[in-house]
């Protein structure tokens, strides 16, 4: 294994429904995937990366390296991806493409690549905005960015990145629940659509349930003075905890 992580950029691409293929269906689309991110990418750009095959997709390690900055991905690389697909759908209707992008320190040992960063990439391909997206979009691609690369390209508004067809939508996948901003090349709409069916949370939403946050709801008003709650009944419900507890008024106050 290296001794040190090396911070790279990680591209994450998955065949939409590749299971329900036959075999044969699966090698051709194995094929074609290979053959439309060299071209992506273009040969030369594509042997600086590292690869690690995952059946139904590929895993790309970017170096950091002069020639291929971050928001080349957001510019050159994947509108050349959709239009790719874009002409292949011919020979191959079903070849469409959950991508994930996301940056930070890569592991690599003998068995391949490990690390934080590599399994934020591959939660972000698998959480429901990004499936929701590919099944309803009228493109051949589907792209979830990761929070760190929204605030370090995106938002940077850096030339030919247009951050107003980026949404922010929240996504669970394991113990990983996370923000991260949604864009459909070419269907604009659609994730737009999504982001509004499912607003992210704010940033303290999700830590103030881990530390035992509590949130109250009642029919009357509701006056808190240490523990007591009076006038009129209120249930106060304790994420943390996974509890609910019923507090009563003046005719019988309860802690």
């Amino acid at each position: 294994m290296t001794s040190h992580a090396q911070h790279s950029q990680l591209l994450f691409a998955d065949i939409k429904e590749f299971s329900s293929r036959s075999d044969h269906a699966q090698l051709r689309a194995r094929n074609d995937l290979y053959a439309e991110m060299r071209s992506a990418f273009t040969d030369e750009r594509w042997r600086s990366c590292r690869h690690e095959d995952r059946g139904d997709g590929v895993l790309v390690v970017i170096p950091s390296v002069p020639d291929l900055p971050l928001e080349t991905l957001f510019t050159d690389v994947l509108p050349r991806l959709e239009a790719g697909l874009g002409g292949r759908r011919r020979s191959d209707p079903l070849l469409r493409l959950r991508i994930a992008v996301h940056a930070g320190p890569v592991h690599r040992d003998r068995h391949g690549f490990a690390g934080h960063a590599v399994n934020h990439v591959f939660r972000l391909c698998d959480g429901a905005p990004l499936r929701q997206a590919l099944d309803e979009a009228t493109s051949d691609t589907a792209v979830l960015v990761s929070e760190a690369v929204h605030d370090t390209v995106v938002r940077a508004g850096l030339p030919g990145v247009e951050a107003t067809t980026f949404h922010p939508v929240t996504f669970q996948v394991k113990e990983t629940r996370a923000r991260a901003y949604l864009h459909v090349p070419g269907d604009p709409a659609c994730a737009l659509r999504i982001a509004r069916e499912a607003a992210p949370e704010p940033h303290g939403g999700r830590d103030d349930a881990r530390h035992g946050g509590v949130s109250v709801s009642a029919g009357h008003s509701v006056h808190m003075d240490g523990a007591i709650v009076t006038a009129g009944d209120a249930q106060v419900t304790m994420p943390a905890a996974q509890r609910t507890r019923w507090w009563r008024g003046p005719r019988g106050e309860s802690r």
